[in-house]
């Protein structure tokens, strides 16, 4: 069986209960170190990761064209997993002799005397790491991606904590998770049951068309998702980043389900579309479903956001509370915007994408400077918020060109929308009539404006209850 053929709710299901045991895991870590280490070497170590995530986009971008052809039908998966694996290597040798050449200016920027080797081990274990991973969301068991994501953090933790609490800092922080990815990386190519061959050069060509698109979109893309944190290491201190940090760990659960289903939708729609399938039908589902905890999430980070993040990282990450509901929205976009995307590059034109994300980025930058000497801080997320909704708007633009028919607003999202109006209504009561100063009250809040909405949502919306009956039936429970 392949992607096109597998049950793809199935597969969004095991994959969205992977991505909250993740979640858990990295979240208990992230009140650990965030509280060993402090807002400045808290964020001193997010300021490496925000540049490794840049530095990485070649590779990405071509392990992404190589899992968009290893969906193809009658393409030569050896040679696939094999021009992933190339990539990461050259790569590494590019970028290791890059950091020692620039060791001071890297000292400088990280704050680190070894800055050039932190970065240098860093983006080997994440490229190694991501790169395999990207190349498992081709098979038709793409949901087991978000457990193999689930087991390297249990592995990371463990590494980074023991690390940390030997007083290693920063140092320790990289670490445990180079550690942890390079643990990962075999058994992810182990369990994709493809034995890794040298590739042709016919295989580099038919890559390449797509990563020739894809790599400069790569680019652009994490540069624009890490332009809050790159922003403020320049522009500001590390502990802002800090906050700053805090508070988008505190909304990713709005991409559970987004994170997911894109994961899978690429590949699912190239190898339909390859064997002349019709696609429709599985972009509007995702459509319906993939911000059915962004919108929740953001409702409740517009009202108790303070609250939650003094309640669980302590008082010295008040500031935090700033950032939440700009973030909170930024998800809610991002998570409409990814189906988008991964429509774009299932049809091959990762190039529309491309023309969208650079549009996008230079967009952010203006505003992100701009309104950072206008406001502060926040003016850099209030910034990339914007610049979220019209990347939005561009995607949306660039499916309905090739799907006219596609609903960019179904039924059930506006259900869900409506559900997160009422769940706000209670909250807000909530919140008037409660003292937030004890952390009970807070996780009673938290607890009662998820209860309201799910409630909500099974009262009003007819697809939704039906999706609820047919999960309890798989899981026996009916």
């Amino acid at each position: 069986m392949d992607i096109g053929d597998t049950d793809f709710g199935v597969q969004v299901g095991i994959g969205f209960v992977g991505r909250v045991v993740t979640m858990l895991v990295a979240f208990l870590g992230a009140i650990l170190f965030a509280r060993e280490l402090g807002p400045d070497r808290y964020g001193a170590f997010y300021i490496l990761m925000a540049v490794v995530s840049i530095l990485d986009n070649p590779v990405t971008g071509w392990a992404n064209a190589c899992r968009k052809r290893l969906t193809e039908a009658g393409f030569p998966s050896g040679e696939a997993v094999g021009s992933t694996l190339l990539g990461v290597a050259v790569s590494a040798v590019i970028v290791t002799t890059g950091a020692w050449l620039l060791s001071p200016l890297i000292a400088d920027f990280t704050g680190e005397p070894r800055g050039w080797l932190l970065l240098s081990v860093l983006f080997v274990g994440m490229v190694t790491y991501v790169a395999t991973l990207e190349i498992l969301k081709a098979s038709a068991n793409f949901g087991s991606s978000q457990w193999m994501m689930a087991g390297r953090d249990v592995v990371r933790i463990i590494a980074q904590a023991a690390l940390v609490l030997a007083g290693l800092g920063a140092a320790g922080m990289v670490g445990g998770i180079v550690l942890a990815n390079l643990l990962i990386a075999p058994l992810v190519i182990y369990f994709l049951g493809i034995r890794p061959m040298v590739p042709s050069g016919e295989t580099i060509r038919a890559i390449w068309t797509f990563a020739k698109s894809s790599i400069p979109n790569g680019f652009v893309g994490t540069a624009q998702n890490r332009m809050d944190t790159l922003l403020l290491g320049f522009l500001a201190t590390p502990g802002i980043v800090g906050n700053y940090e805090v508070a988008l760990r505190l909304t990713t659960p709005a991409m559970f389900v987004a994170g997911v289903a894109s994961s899978g939708l690429m590949g699912r729609i190239s190898n339909r579309r390859s064997k002349q399938q019709d696609v429709d039908r599985d972009i509007q589902n995702n459509l319906s479903y993939v911000s059915i905890v962004a919108i929740p999430l953001f409702v409740g980070a517009l009202i108790i956001g303070t609250p939650v993040v003094v309640t669980i990282f302590s008082g010295q990450y008040a500031d935090a509370g700033a950032f939440i509901a700009g973030l909170a929205l930024f998800h809610l976009f991002r998570s409409q915007k990814s189906v988008l995307v991964s429509t774009l590059d299932g049809f091959d034109r990762p190039d529309l994408n491309l023309r969208i994300s650079t549009v996008v980025f230079l967009l952010n930058v203006v505003l992100g400077v701009g309104l950072f000497f206008a406001v502060g801080p926040i003016g850099v997320v209030a910034a990339t918020v914007i610049s979220e909704a019209v990347a939005y708007v561009g995607a949306a633009y660039a499916v309905r060109s090739i799907i006219p028919s596609l609903s960019l607003l179904p039924r059930p999202l506006i259900e869900q929308g409506v559900s997160g109006l009422v769940m706000g209504v209670v909250v807000y009561g909530a919140r008037e009539a409660l003292p937030l100063r004890w952390w009970g009250y807070v996780v009673f809040v938290v607890g009662l404006g998820g209860a309201v909405y799910f409630a909500t949502l099974v009262a009003i919306s007819e697809p939704f209850r039906g999706t609820v009956r047919a999960i309890s039936r798989d899981a026996g429970l009916l």
